[in-house]
């Protein structure tokens, strides 16, 4: 288990009733790809497991490191992810394109596309349960942390396509994630995807890409500003204050291009 910096006793209250565990602290707040890869370090399994905190596990995940052991063109695998009221809920994507980066949902896959078949392939897979081949895991140096919170997964998923290998669905076997996106980090989640086109896309699709994504949150940041002059809310003035430090923060990342 990570710890990043935490202050609310939670790594206290982990050591105390569950001393078998093994908590690998920071002194800082790494972001999701830092800590992981610190916890990383210590692994000694054939596979690692990314769980978040916010999840409980509602069936054995046994069968699905059994899956993952015995398809070796495989190196990553989520399972069926379901929201607080138990619903099945979007955790597995398409990888990010300029005809896909208009409305950002259409990289999402959501559940009802898939069938009763017992495995899927797919592009990429959530974070927050994320089983992987520990050598791949190895090989890939972890999570990129130039990513600090969001699209480190897609990443990861990509650079695993990129080695000849593939990342999968199980739908049969599920899990409960009781946090969510808040629309509070719309800049962090856009900050990723411009790291993202930076890495992966060139030529004229990377230009088109980060053109699309510039002018999604100026315009995102004139309407909800709009909204917010003309009817108020907290939740409209959260959408316009977020897509506007979007939109700079992709100016502040330009000349990384």
């Amino acid at each position: 288990m990570a710890d990043n910096a935490s202050s609310d006793g939670s790594a206290e209250f982990v050591a105390s009733k569950y001393p078998w565990v093994r908590i690998v602290r920071s002194n800082r707040n790494l972001g999701f790809s830092g800590a992981n890869n610190l916890a990383g370090k210590e692994a000694s399994g054939r596979f690692i497991l990314l769980l978040n905190t916010d999840t409980v596990l509602v069936e054995p995940i046994g069968p699905a490191v059994d899956w993952l052991d015995g398809h070796s063109e495989y190196a990553v695998l989520t399972i069926n992810m379901l929201n607080g009221e138990r619903i099945p809920s979007a955790c597995t994507g398409r990888f990010p394109s300029p005809l896909r980066l208009i409305l950002l949902r259409k990289m999402l896959i959501g559940p009802e596309q898939f069938g009763d078949n017992y495995a899927y392939e797919v592009d990429w897979v959530q974070g927050s349960f994320l089983l992987i081949r520990a050598e791949q895991w190895r090989a890939l140096g972890g999570l990129d942390e130039n990513y600090f919170m969001y699209v480190e997964d897609v990443d990861l998923c990509k650079r695993v396509w990129d080695r000849g290998l593939k990342c999968a669905y199980l739908p049969h076997i599920r899990y409960l994630h009781l946090g969510g996106y808040s629309s509070a980090r719309f800049s962090e989640q856009v900050r990723g995807l411009g790291i993202y086109i930076s890495h992966h896309m060139k030529g004229v699709g990377r230009l088109l890409s980060w053109g699309i994504l510039c002018g999604g949150c100026l315009v995102r940041a004139v309407f909800f500003r709009a909204r917010v002059l003309l009817m108020g809310g907290e939740v409209t003035r959260t959408m316009s204050s977020a897509s506007w430090l979007a939109f700079k923060g992709l100016l502040h990342m330009r000349p990384s291009l």
